[in-house]
């Protein structure tokens, strides 16, 4: 079994990851950055120790990965050290320096099964390491381990942040493009506490290097050690000054000399034991320096003052303290100072899109325009399919046909892998939500909403240990972190512990005592299912008024909860429900009584689920996962639509 480094351009990371998966089961242990570096590590540490630790260095090279500095530097080490193995994804020629090692090519691979010449491959790493691969089960396990390993360290690296849901749908993407961006991240010099301060700038550095690592080819970031006798475009300067329990820090973004400050932000807490405030710092840091590559990485750089009311727009797409309408003021400025810049106008289209769902004509026309001037800019936006489904969700094969082409387009987008995977609940593909969520994760650790949508995405699905352990490792990173809070809340209030639901509730759900009341009920109901607490429960929520789409809803949950199958098919064949019912609740776990009734097929016709199934052929996991006395596909068949 041997060592091997993979190094490649991030718009190569699919391909790369199914090759790394190939060479894991050849036996061989495989380092790839997007599963082996963490927040909070020391990026390039990480990587050095990695390239001096592998048997082997395997560089996929390609019309991206040529231009890219972090991969000819590591395709460098590899060269001079002996262990430089290369591939050609896309029948790319290698850059001058590395011709006289000639290409393995995998241009015709598409990732199923063996890839092109596997015997060269073999004895290609056979010769350069002098270790054949270990097939093994045991070394399969060890590997197996290693990762699972490294998927955790990652997750719990990554920095607090606390997205609402109302913001969440402004969050970013990014690319790879043309011009270098270098960050000199360090503290301030006029900080009160500089060590303090110098503790924030470490962490910081390693988190953004690890970040933009995964976002951005050509950016890089120079840790406090060397910020200042090494030349950069950006310094970004932290300061921090302890208060008796207190403390305050702030963060500084600003040009190469120092003096036109880009971007600020500040902390203030009164105890600093309630706050961490070295990971509100990174979170922040890692969010600027992807919007600084965003403002100035691609081929339209945005100059003052439109890059300074982006930064803030775009940083704060992240903060829960800016509201949708003043994101969506800062990106009309944006795009009325830069017309040419096209990220400002795909997130302008995600802000219009959603203020078009007041239903006016004004905003649906304004809507309408902007995701047609994205697209305009940008051929290849995700961010304009994810605008369009928000404009126009009512079509639930149109929703994921969307959603599936932006994520095709922007497959490393974490937005529309977690938009996506929520889609994917609406019609029983639970599945594929979990990998989907997942995916996410991988994408964006640094997001604890990411997080979160995962753990949910796993107790909906009924893998109910997975939710719990991954519950665990977030709590590791994200103690007090509401979104976890709502997470767990989740899972123990339907599936856990009551108890633990009844403690969670103040925290999760913000409402007065007598809202809490319906709530408490079905604890109460749970901990001692007697006939009477459960009417109780159900009949607080059955009183709610049925034009109250939330309300109805609540009411199908408990309806569920309690295993009242007749009653839930008469609340679903009421049809001024039909319009308000959220259908992902169907296909939970504690609906699978109500599922297995043949009934269920009507109510999907009703609901016009039939037809995706039909229509795409993605029929819902329950058809085959769930012992039923009827076959979907003929019981559907009675059914129009």
């Amino acid at each position: 079994m041997a060592q091997l480094f993979l190094s490649y351009s991030r718009k190569d990371s699919a391909k790369a990851r199914r090759f790394g998966e190939w060479l894991e089961r050849e036996g061989h242990e495989v380092w790839r950055d997007e599963d082996d570096i963490g927040g909070g590590a020391s990026f390039s540490s990480e990587i050095e120790k990695a390239l001096k630790e592998c048997d082997a260095v395997l560089v996929l090279w390609s019309a991206d990965s040529v231009q890219s500095a972090w991969v000819r530097d590591e395709a460098g080490y590899g060269r001079d050290s002996g262990k430089l193995i290369p591939f050609s994804v896309d029948g790319t020629e290698a850059p001058l320096g590395f011709r006289q090692f000639q290409s393995i090519g995998l241009a015709k691979w598409r990732g199923q099964g063996q890839p092109p010449n596997p015997d060269r491959i073999r004895h290609a790493i056979e010769r350069v390491t002098g270790r054949a691969a270990d097939p093994s089960p045991a070394a399969s396990t060890v590997r197996s381990e290693r990762r699972s390993r490294r998927l955790m360290l990652a997750a719990a690296a990554a920095a607090l942040v606390a997205l609402a849901i109302a913001a969440i749908i402004f969050w970013r993407s990014s690319k790879s493009s043309d011009n270098p961006i270098v960050i000199a991240v360090s503290a301030s010099p006029t900080s009160p506490d500089k060590s303090a301060a110098t503790d924030y700038a470490n962490v910081a550095a390693a988190d953004i290097a690890a970040f933009l690592r995964t976002h951005f080819d050509q950016a890089s970031v120079i840790a406090p050690a060397d910020a200042v006798a090494r030349n950069a475009g950006h310094r970004m300067l932290i300061s921090a000054n302890a208060r008796g329990k207190g403390s305050d820090a702030s963060l500084t973004l600003s040009d190469s000399d120092g003096h036109t400050i880009i971007w600020s932000k500040s902390w203030s807490a009164e105890d600093a034991s309630t706050v961490n405030l070295a990971q509100e710092i990174s979170r922040s840091a890692s969010q600027a320096a992807l919007c600084l590559t965003e403002a100035k990485g691609g081929k339209k750089r945005l100059v003052q003052p439109a890059l300074s009311i982006f930064m803030s727009g775009c940083v704060g797409i992240g903060d829960s303290e800016w509201s949708d309408a003043q994101l969506l003021a800062a990106f009309e400025r944006v795009v009325r100072l830069a017309p040419e810049f096209p990220r400002g106008w795909e997130y302008l289209a995600i802000g219009r899109s959603v203020a078009a769902q007041s239903g006016s004509p004004a905003a649906i026309k304004g809507a309408r325009e902007a995701i047609s001037t994205a697209r305009k800019l940008n051929p290849r936006s995700g961010l304009a399919y994810l605008a369009e489904t928000i404009l126009n969700p009512e079509d639930r094969a149109q929703v994921l046909a969307r959603l599936d082409k932006g994520t095709e387009l922007e497959p490393d987008n974490a937005l529309l892998q977690t938009t996506r995977a929520d889609a994917l609940q609406t019609v029983g593909r639970l599945a594929d939500s979990v990998k989907g969520a997942k995916r996410a994760v991988e994408l964006d650790p640094l997001a604890s909403f990411v997080r979160s949508n995962y753990i949910m995405a796993l107790t909906y699905a009924g893998q109910f240990s997975a939710a719990k352990a991954d519950i665990a490792e977030a709590r590791k990173k994200w103690p007090n972190d509401p979104e976890i809070d709502l997470a767990e809340f989740s899972l123990q209030f339907r599936y856990g512990d009551p108890l633990a639901a009844e403690k969670l509730m103040p925290r999760v759900l913000h409402y007065s005592d007598a809202q809490l009341v319906p709530y408490r009920k079905v604890v109460a109901a749970r901990i001692d299912p007697t006939p009477a607490k459960i009417d109780d429960a159900i009949n607080i929520f059955r009183s709610a008024p049925s034009g109250d789409p939330r309300a109805r809803n609540r009411l199908l949950l408990a309806l569920g909860l309690f295993g009242k199958v007749d009653d839930t098919y008469a609340l679903l064949e009421e049809s001024g429900f039909q319009r308000l019912v959220d259908p992902s609740i169907l296909f939970r776990p504690e609906f699978a009584p109500v599922r297995a009734d043949p009934r269920f097929m009507k109510v999907a016709a009703d609901l016009k689920l039939l037809s995706y199934w039909r229509s795409t052929g993605n029929w819902p996991d329950f058809c085959t996962s769930e012992q039923l006395a009827y076959d979907c596909k003929t019981e559907a068949a009675k059914y129009p639509g």
